[in-house]
């Protein structure tokens, strides 16, 4: 799995949204959409605390994972991050100079075999609660063409 997972048991009721702790410099970061217009939405900063609100989306982890691609394959293209790249190699030197030692490859996909330096999403009750940190420097895509 290119992304951390972490189970939390829900005695109750589902929260609406998680406050989670985030990396300093590590933006922007995708979390869940509050307005459900899609799964995920960019956050450009974190807050005083160091920490970021990210909404429950009722989705599983492979279709936030599946919106995590999409939508930084979009916002790399706008702002030349570089992210999909023609093979393995040049993928895994992109990310080797960004300072990511050692990357695994998951369906066309290079990242860092620590699954919590892309980021985590939390599941509870039947929700997805994603804060995905480092899209713009921790993954790359390779080029089917």
């Amino acid at each position: 799995m290119m992304i951390e997972i972490v189970e939390l048991k829900v005695k109750d009721k589902t929260p609406l949204f998680l406050e989670v702790d985030v990396p300093p410099k590590c933006m922007p970061l995708l979390v869940g959409d509050p307005k459900g217009e899609t799964l995920l939405k960019w956050v450009e900063k974190p807050s005083n605390r160091e920490s970021v609100l990210t909404w429950g989306v009722e989705a599983s982890v492979k279709q936030v994972i599946e919106a995590m691609l999409g939508i930084a394959l979009d916002r790399s293209e706008k702002e030349q991050w570089g992210i999909k790249q023609g093979s393995f190699s040049d993928a895994e030197q992109r990310l080797n100079e960004l300072g990511i030692d050692e990357v695994i490859t998951t369906n066309n996909v290079v990242h860092p075999k620590d699954p919590s330096m892309l980021g985590t999403v939390i599941v509870a009750g039947g929700k997805c609660f994603p804060v995905i940190h480092n899209a713009s420097r921790g993954l790359c895509v390779l080029d089917k063409d």
